[in-house]
């Protein structure tokens, strides 16, 4: 039987703060934790909990089905989603396969990525400047760069709910620093406008000192401004706002103009407890779908699931192949007068990591005479329809997806086989 996450959970804090608590006011200390209560879901099966949030690759026609005549939104956990979980957070590194893949994404459908990082951290960890941005759970909300839209000027989303917290959140890093120097495996990260305090890198007897530390530089500032959040071996401390990672997802659809739109499905895509909120807002705005990250049991808001982030590339790939189907809302009028528009480029080796062998580009919305692009870069000569290299051209008329398929060679969506 499957069990749920390492990540702490309310009940497991209690228990936590009891130990402290105990252990200050006695001389002994015990190395075997408390029983703790189950969790709802941590009483069924695997496979019990698959039937009730199904896997996204196996039911990926069902997802197509539900996209069908819709404009879909993209929006995106970075680590465990995009990246695996690594020891030391900075070695979070994209992959260059993965990287390609969402810049095909973004290509194609407006997508973001919405992370407890810093905003800056992950733009540099991801190198695309095509993405909406939004760091520190939504705090810090910044557009893409140098984009063109529908309406001929670069859309303006940056956004900072939180910015009057930033002094306070600098004092409260310098603390937490210091009381943890002496902590071996500890890490403390600046987040902007939230600071995040890792012990996955402990041993088990220092967990302990981390939640320690964390509640009392909490305790020492008040409890009136501040509070903690938990995810994957990490506390954090972030401002007592009401904005998290489902209200930066509302914000971003609706500088978009797509919030509450008919046409409009939204999917978000995380591995952690701070992404629930993203799914509970999509759940209940019934604006779209969630999909977890996770190998292991656990109660979520999610409508469906992948277990790690290979399998988050499997299906990014397969949405960047349907982008060319008529399904696709963003290829019809459906898209004319929109703030965000497709580029309408279906580039091989960013869907399928294969070797590139064509590109389809838009006449009115292309970017590829940008000498700085990727595959102008790589010698690949553009014209306003299909290139093939070698300079070979086709109609400027757009490739139905039929025809498509028979360009590049049939391929399977992902979970077909």
């Amino acid at each position: 039987m499957e069990r749920a996450s390492f990540e702490l959970r309310d009940d497991e804090i209690e228990s936590l703060r009891a130990r402290l608590q105990s252990c200050s006011n006695s001389s002994s200390r015990s190395s075997i934790p408390p029983p703790r209560r189950p969790a709802a879901d941590e009483t069924i099966t695997f496979e019990e909990w698959q039937a009730k949030h199904p896997c996204a690759l196996t039911n990926f026609t069902k997802i197509l089905s539900l996209l069908k005549g819709k404009r879909l939104a993209v929006f995106l956990d970075y680590d465990g989603t995009l990246t695996p979980i690594v020891p030391n957070p900075e070695d979070a590194i994209l992959s260059d396969e993965m990287r390609a893949v969402v810049r095909g994404l973004a290509q194609q459908f407006p997508t973001a990525i919405i992370s407890g990082r810093g905003r800056e951290k992950v733009e540099n960890f991801v190198q695309l400047k095509e993405l909406y941005y939004a760091g520190s759970h939504g705090m810090d909300i910044a557009g893409p760069q140098d984009i063109k839209h529908a309406a001929g000027s670069s859309c303006d989303s940056s956004f900072q709910p939180a910015a009057h917290f930033r002094p306070l959140i600098d004092k409260v890093y310098e603390e937490l620093c210091d009381r943890l120097v002496s902590v071996p495996g500890s890490y403390v990260e600046h987040n902007n406008f939230c600071v995040s305090a890792h012990y996955r890198n402990c041993p088990g007897e220092s967990w302990l000192l981390v939640v320690k530390a964390v509640e009392e530089t909490l305790a020492g500032r008040g409890n009136e401004e501040l509070r903690i959040t938990r995810g994957r071996k990490v506390v954090e401390i972030r401002p007592k706002v009401n904005w998290h990672k489902g209200t930066a997802l509302n914000h971003l659809l609706d500088v978009l103009g797509l919030k509450a739109q008919p046409d409009v499905v939204a999917i978000y895509i995380g591995d952690d407890r701070t992404d629930e909120d993203a799914f509970k807002v999509l759940l209940e705005n019934n604006q779209g779908y969630g999909i977890l990250v996770s190998s292991k049991v656990k109660e979520t808001a999610a409508k469906f699931t992948v277990q790690h982030p290979d399998e988050v590339m499997r299906l990014l790939k397969g949405l960047v192949d349907w982008a060319a189907s008529e399904d696709n809302a963003w290829q019809g009028e459906g898209a004319a007068g929109s703030i965000w528009q497709p580029e309408r480029r279906y580039d091989a080796i960013g869907a399928t990591g294969v070797d590139k062998s064509a590109t389809l580009v838009s006449p009115l919305l292309s970017r590829s005479a940008d000498p700085d692009d990727d595959a102008a870069a790589a010698g690949t000569v553009h014209t306003k329809g299909v290139e093939l290299h070698g300079g070979m051209e086709s109609s400027a008329e757009q490739l139905k997806w039929k025809e498509w398929q028979q360009h590049m060679g049939h391929r399977e969506y992902p979970g077909s086989s």
